[in-house]
């Protein structure tokens, strides 16, 4: 999880987050003109992520980057959406020059840990992450972040420790929920999984990565009905249920061996990729 930021319009604030740099002009109707048509295109900017525009997006942080070449907000949200195009060493520059201006800039921290995070650099990830939690103690996502980090290096005790940090500060965080019953899954807890991916699904009805992980929890205690259920709740929602099964297991014999389970023959199918 990255976020994204709206600009502070008002002056006074702005200046104050935003110190001047001794030798360059700050003052003057021209250079308050400036910064607010940055702050309008970055807000546009925003705008535009939200709606899934990330041309747009790019394009309008880019520009207010132009006009306010100190714009640490901007090159955070530029970042962020870089980071969503996936272009996770872009991103990375922009987190780096938003840190550069602004060293204090937790948020930009925790965005720059998710893309090291994301290339699977999980040292640096939680480097960033501890640094984005000790500017911001109370910020809930570096410790959710982190907590995946841990997750994928398997270290499950130290993520679930993060995961409940995340959701003591955010109780409505669904992700957080969902991934430490992934990591309760990993620890063979799986009733106290179920439990979490059911709080999320209550949270977020339309969240299909939930209701197929509830679904293979329940595979794994032999509740073929539930599972069944879950996993047919999962597709409609636009979920590629044979394509995140084989993301954790081999095939259906992989997983009846790892779980000692047989899988009812209408399950297996629903599991099992089409003939060609």
């Amino acid at each position: 999880m990255n976020t994204i930021k709206e600009a502070e319009f008002d002056y006074q604030a702005y200046m104050k987050e935003h110190a001047p740099e001794l030798g360059e002009i700050h003052r003057g109707p021209e250079a308050r003109l400036k910064r607010r048509e940055a702050a309008i295109l970055n807000n546009r900017g925003l705008a535009y992520h939200n709606a899934g525009d990330y041309k747009l997006a790019n394009e309008h942080f880019t520009r207010a980057i132009e006009i306010n070449p100190n714009y640490a907000i901007a090159y955070n949200n530029r970042g962020v959406v870089r980071h969503d195009m996936g272009k996770y060493d872009r991103a990375i520059e922009d987190y780096n020059m938003a840190i550069q201006l602004k060293p204090v800039y937790a948020q930009a921290y925790n965005n720059r840990g998710s893309a090291y995070r994301n290339k699977k650099d999980f040292d640096r990830a939680i480097e960033d992450f501890n640094k984005a939690l000790a500017l911001k103690p109370d910020y809930a996502e570096p410790y959710y972040n982190r907590g995946t980090a841990y997750l994928r290096t398997g270290e499950y005790d130290r993520a679930i420790v993060d995961f409940n940090k995340a959701l003591a500060l955010e109780t409505k965080l669904t992700e957080a929920y969902s991934n430490r019953g992934v990591t309760y899954v990993k620890k063979r807890e799986v009733e106290r999984a179920i439990a979490d991916y059911t709080k999320a699904v209550q949270l977020k009805p339309d969240y299909a990565d939930a209701y197929y992980n509830r679904g293979e929890a329940w595979l794994i205690l032999a509740e073929w009905e539930k599972a069944k259920a879950d996993l047919i709740t999962a597709e409609n929602l636009g979920l590629k249920v044979i394509a995140a099964f084989h993301n954790d297991y081999e095939s259906v014999p992989d997983f009846e061996q790892k779980n000692k389970a047989k899988l009812p023959p209408d399950i297996a199918a629903m599991l099992t990729p089409p003939q060609s």
